[in-house]
């Protein structure tokens, strides 16, 4: 069966509220989610060619700096220096590796300005998609325990399924809104049971039965 295609809506939380909500999250959950931030990052990066000073550049990992809102915790910089949320680590074919934030792919290594304003927009859109993930698991959006057990068991019916839908449901986190709409659709088609509808046939009266209630009346 064919799944719908994706859409982000853009959603925006509060630092405090991105915090609180990440922490109630396991440690299987969240995991689950840092696997699926990087698939998508990585991804996104695959779909752009970067040459910068001559050389090719390719990610080969991205960082998100889980303390970045409390200073004097462990953080992720820059080769700058600079402090950053974001890391990402890059190497060319020469072998050099370089850490950047992403306001700083044309400066430090001479990617287009064009080419890192596009790559910026893409990263906040997919940011804007996290912060609708963490408003449906504030608002308990996910599938029921029942659906989610249907799921994982007739998984392989659903064609061109996103890579992390499967692992999501797994730790009770909401896959993506087309994908779960057409989950629950197919459950409900697949477990639907029609009830038996019971005709029960009139009694007629006869004579003697009418002129009983009449004699009452």
């Amino acid at each position: 069966m064919q799944v719908t295609k994706p859409k982000t809506k853009k959603v925006s939380l509060t630092k405090q509220r991105r915090a609180e909500t990440w922490q109630r999250l396991t440690k299987e959950q969240q995991s689950v989610i840092q696997k699926h931030i990087h698939y998508q990052q990585t991804s996104l990066f695959m779909n752009h060619e970067l040459i910068g000073h001559g050389r090719h550049w390719s990610l080969v990992a991205f960082h998100e700096n889980m303390n970045f809102d409390s200073p004097s915790s462990p953080q992720l910089y820059c080769d700058c220096g600079r402090r950053l949320k974001y890391q990402y680590v890059l190497t060319n074919n020469l072998g050099e590796e370089i850490k950047l934030g992403i306001t700083h792919f044309a400066d430090h290594i001479g990617i287009p300005e064009a080419v890192a304003r596009q790559l910026q927009a893409e990263i906040h859109q997919l940011n804007f998609g996290l912060d609708e993930l963490l408003q449906r698991i504030r608002r308990h959006a996910g599938l029921n325990q029942e659906m989610r057990n249907w799921f994982i068991i007739h998984q392989d019916e659903f064609d061109d399924l996103p890579p992390n839908t499967v692992d999501f449901v797994t730790q009770n986190l909401p896959p993506e809104r087309e994908i779960q709409t057409d989950i629950v659709r197919a459950y409900k088609k697949a477990t639907y049971v029609k009830k038996d509808h019971v005709h029960r046939k009139k009694t007629k009266l006869n004579k003697k039965a009418w002129q009983e209630i009449f004699r009452e009346i």
